[in-house]
Parts: structure tokens; C-alpha cells; sequence
């Protein structure tokens, strides 16, 4: 019987040739996406560029001589493409996706912390009292340096989410430090589903406004925000006298909850907001449905800078309906609408594929400019600047000292009450440890002065202006040191609400050591309680 043949008539064994078939039918059918099929897709002109795209990489991957990241070339690709478009368009990772995805049902896998970022770890900021966290006695301040196998040390705050956050009854062992302690304290954290907080403190003012501080528009804040006011104001109707929106800061979420939360505070018909997109399908409006459910109760909505997207599109469309009056500063300038689209491997897209406008056909994007250009924001009716916008408190802020000098010393700043009557030696203790940190404030000027110093050295200018400029720089010195006595008040306040915070929660700080010393709620009272007899203009 004549032996079988293991290979075939030109050479090649039957392994090889299955793969050399394979290369074949590939190159054929490259050939033909380029040449021979070009009809079909002709008429749609970028459909044919994305298969003429797919048709190169195929060619490179079979003849290209050397060997090639081909994940690398596509992420270039892909950042080259997101980055013709506006600033909020882009691509998204399958473990940012997966983020996205959780907040938008409105609770997350998680321990119960907040976080920001410190030279030994993640520093905590606020620990919730339901949470895993809270329940094994973690406490705010303490430094988290290490997260089951994982070093924290050098990671932001966006990073540690994916290794504290994870599936509802998975462990995650942690490590802390705490101040004035030598030794380490260690953790065994089992994850829990945690609903978001929308709403950290809502109360009344000493002059019976029922004052809400909201953080975001994540899902299901339309019905806390209902429950919220249910809970103080329609069971207790004959008390409030007015609402007070805290929108500071807050960046938005979802559209359809600023929706729903301006619909509470509107009587129907009243446009909330249209969106307006390339093609008509992408047209739409959103009208107030029912009644107000305040009656009409004065209502200010506190915003500034970083009030933006589903926050601007709530202030905006009450103020715009005459019926909220805007204190604060401008905001951010986000009029457009994005939509999350979801790839095949896990990953997915951000696409803004709307601008949105307000009663009166009032844009925030002007439809007759791109998309890329910055929108000018909401502008307040009554301005106001608050202190911790000052230069000096933002690096205080920056630099995390006041909350570490305050959780170092909470008990003996807790036995002051109010924060007026804080000791004067404490506050030179506070200034001491600020220098033995390395903090030194440097104004504008200072670092000018400097500058001007040092280059006027290097143009050989005379002694008469090295000496002018020398008798600038100590001034503009001696003026960066004053600030601790300028910001007395600030500081103290600050180190009262840190401790408070810590010691006995947020509300409790809310109600103590925040709303009485807001400048701005003082405002906004004025304003609503005497309208039209107060001025607008910088207060």
C-alpha cells in the first residue's frame, strides 16, 4: 500500500498551507475592500474611509516586516480621532465604562470613604457612617498607604476607585496610619452596595429658609431631593419660609434628573430645557408637568465657577422661568448634551451629540459656533465672591495642613464653641505648625518681585533698580505673612469645621460651624426676604 503523502504539490505540509490559505483569503478579501467592493459604500464617503482604515491595518499586519504594537497604533489612532472633537468627547476604557455605568444606577460597591490624595497614600476625607469603613471605626484623616498588595503612595484619587471600589461581599485588606499614632492599624473591609449621597445635609436656617446642599445629578437625586422636601418643608409648611439651593461645585450628572428636580419648583408648562442635535431626531424639549410643589415659596439657588452641565441646566432654567434667583458667580459654561455608547470588547464612547438652550431660545454654545468653543456660563442676578476663593485660603486649602492641624488637635478646638471664640494661641500654634510643615504662601507679586529680581541680576541693571526692586519684594513678603491675620476668621472656622466633622459627623458641622458663617446664605436671605430693595452688583 503506497505510503500516504504528508505534503502536498508545492512543498508545504498541511499545517502550513491552512495558514498560507488563511493569509490568502485575508489579502483577497483586503484587495477587495479597497478595489472591488467599493461600490457598496461609495455613496456613504466616511463609512468608506472607517473600512479603508481596517483595510490598511490588515495590510500591515500581513506584510509589514517587522513586528508592530498594534494596540498602540490603534490607541493612536483613536486619541487622534477624539481629539478633533470638543473636550468632552472621548473614549473610555472598559473599567471607566464599567464606573460610568455604576453611578449611573445610583449606588456603587464600595466601603463608604471619600479620598484625596497624600504624599503617604490616599487621605480620607469623610467616612460614612453606614458604610464598611465607618462600622470598623476608620476615621476622617486617616492615610490609607497600602490596599490589599497594592502601595497607594504616587496614585490620584481616580485611581484608588478601581482598587477600593469592586463587586458587593469582596474583601479588600487595608493598612492605615493614623496621626499621633507609631504603629499601623490594618483593616479587613468587606465591599457593600452603597447608595450615592446626592444630598449630605438639608436644614433649616436661623431664619427658617430650609437650606439643601446638592452635590450631584447621579441617579435617583429627583427623588431624594422630593423625599428631602417632604420631609422639611411639606410636613412643615407654616415654618419655612423659603428654599435655598447649594449648586456650588456641583458638576452635573444625568439630564433627565435636572429634569425632574426642576420640575418640582414649576408649575406646568414652563420649558425646563430643549436639546437641540445635527438631525432632527435629536431634537427635543422638556416641559414642567404638575405643579410646584413649594407654592411658590422664594427660592435661590447658590452657584459659582464649577456649578455645571445638569446643575447650570437646573439654575438655568429656574432663573430663566423667573422663578429662582441666581447668587453667586458665573457658571461653568457646559451647554451641551453627551450620550454614552457602549463597543463590542467592554469599552465605549462619549459623544456629545447636542447643544441644549433655555426659555427664550437662549444657548449656552452659540448653535452658530463649534462645539470645541467655550460657552460664557449662567451669570448670576446677585454676585458674590466667597473668601475661599482668595488666594490665600486655596493654598491653605491645597496644602492639607488645616486638616491635619485640626484632626491633630480636634478635642481642645471642640472645646470652643462657637468658632468666635477660638483661642488666639491656638491660632499661633496653627501658624507655628504651618512653617514647620514647609507651607509658605508666595502672592502673585512675591513670585514677580522674584522673578524681576533675578532677571534684572542677569541684564546687569544698575544698583538703584535691584534696590527698588528689593524694597517691593520685602513688602509683597511681608504682606504674604499678614494674610494669616486677614484670614483669622476663615482659618478658624475651617479647623472648627474639620474637627466637628470629624468628631461628630457632617450634619452636626453643617449646623454649627458652616451655615451660620456663610456669607452668602446671609445674602440670599437678604435678597429673597426683601426683594427689590436690595442692589445687585459685588457683595
Amino acid at each position: 500500500m503506497p505510503q500516504e503523502k504528508t505534503e502536498n504539490q508545492i512543498g508545504i505540509a498541511p499545517g502550513k498551507y491552512s495558514s498560507l490559505k488563511w493569509a490568502v483569503v485575508l489579502f483577497a478579501a483586503t484587495v477587495l475592500l479597497i478595489t472591488g467592493l467599493s461600490f457598496y459604500v461609495v455613496s456613504d464617503e466616511n463609512l468608506y474611509y472607517s473600512m479603508e482604515l481596517a483595510a490598511g491595518l490588515n495590510l500591515i499586519n500581513l506584510f509589514y516586516p517587522e513586528e508592530y504594537n498594534t494596540s498602540e497604533m490603534i490607541r493612536q489612532a483613536r486619541q487622534s480621532i477624539f481629539d478633533k472633537l470638543d473636550r468632552y468627547s472621548g473614549y473610555l476604557e472598559p473599567n471607566a465604562l464599567d464606573r460610568v455605568t455604576e453611578e449611573f444606577s445610583g449606588s456603587y460597591g464600595g466601603i463608604g470613604i471619600t479620598v484625596v490624595t497624600h504624599e503617604r497614600g490616599l487621605l480620607v476625607m469623610s467616612v460614612r457612617e453606614d458604610g464598611p469603613a465607618g462600622e470598623v471605626g476608620m476615621r476622617t484623616g486617616d492615610i490609607i498607604i497600602r490596599a490589599d498588595t497594592t502601595d497607594l503612595n504616587g496614585l490620584n484619587s481616580y485611581q484608588s476607585t478601581y482598587i477600593l471600589r469592586g463587586e458587593e461581599g469582596t474583601p479588600v485588606d487595608v493598612m492605615v496610619a493614623r496621626n499621633q499614632m507609631a504603629d499601623t492599624l490594618e483593616f479587613r473591609l468587606i465591599r457593600r452596595k452603597l447608595r450615592l449621597i446626592h444630598i449630605p445635609y438639608a436644614g433649616l436656617t436661623e431664619n427658617k429658609s430650609l437650606y439643601i446642599r446638592i452635590m450631584d445629578f447621579e441617579a435617583k437625586l429627583g427623588e431624594d431631593l422630593l423625599a428631602c422636601l417632604d420631609s422639611l418643608y411639606l410636613n412643615n409648611k407654616d415654618t419655612v419660609k423659603a428654599i435655598i439651593l447649594d449648586l456650588r461645585g456641583n458638576p452635573g450628572g444625568l439630564l433627565n434628573e435636572a429634569v425632574t428636580a426642576a420640575n418640582l419648583f414649576l408649575d406646568e408648562g414652563h420649558l425646563i430645557v430643549g436639546i437641540k442635535g445635527r438631525s432632527r431626531w435629536r431634537n427635543d424639549q422638556f416641559k414642567s408637568t404638575g405643579r410646584d410643589i413649594t407654592g411658590g415659596l422664594p427660592l435661590a439657588i447658590l452657584i459659582d465657577r464649577g456649578s455645571a452641565s445638569a446643575a447650570e441646566i437646573m439654575a438655568g432654567s429656574l432663573k430663566y422661568a423667573g422663578r429662582a434667583v441666581l447668587i453667586g458667580d458665573t457658571t461653568f459654561g457646559k451647554g451641551l448634551v453627551q450620550e454614552y455608547k457602549g463597543l463590542y470588547d467592554g469599552s465605549g464612547i462619549r459623544l456629545t451629540t447636542a447643544r441644549y438652550y433655555f426659555e427664550g431660545n437662549r444657548f449656552l454654545n452659540d448653535p452658530g459656533a463649534s462645539v470645541i468653543d467655550s460657552a460664557a456660563g449662567i451669570p448670576p442676578d446677585y454676585y458674590f465672591s466667597p473668601a475661599s476663593d482668595d488666594p490665600f485660603p486655596l493654598s491653605l486649602e491645597a496644602s492639607l495642613i488645616l486638616r491635619d492641624f485640626a484632626i491633630d488637635n480636634k478635642d481642645e478646638i471642640l472645646e470652643y464653641s462657637p468658632f468666635t471664640e477660638f483661642s488666639l494661641k491656638l491660632l499661633d500654634r496653627f501658624i507655628e505648625y504651618a512653617g514647620e510643615q514647609g507651607f509658605k504662601y508666595e502672592s502673585d507679586i512675591s513670585i514677580l518681585a522674584k522673578f524681576a529680581r533675578d532677571e534684572a541680576t542677569y541684564q546687569n541693571y544698575s544698583d538703584k533698580t535691584l534696590n527698588a526692586i528689593d524694597r517691593i519684594r520685602r513688602i509683597a513678603e511681608q504682606d504674604d505673612i499678614q494674610q494669616y491675620e486677614v484670614y483669622s476668621d476663615y482659618i478658624r472656622q475651617r479647623l472648627c469645621q474639620i474637627a466637628m466633622d470629624a468628631e461628630y459627623g457632617a450634619a452636626r458641622a453643617y449646623r454649627e460651624a458652616i451655615i451660620p458663617y456663610r456669607r452668602d446664605i446671609v445674602l440670599a436671605e437678604d435678597v429673597i426676604f426683601n426683594k427689590g430693595k436690595t442692589d445687585s452688583g459685588t457683595h
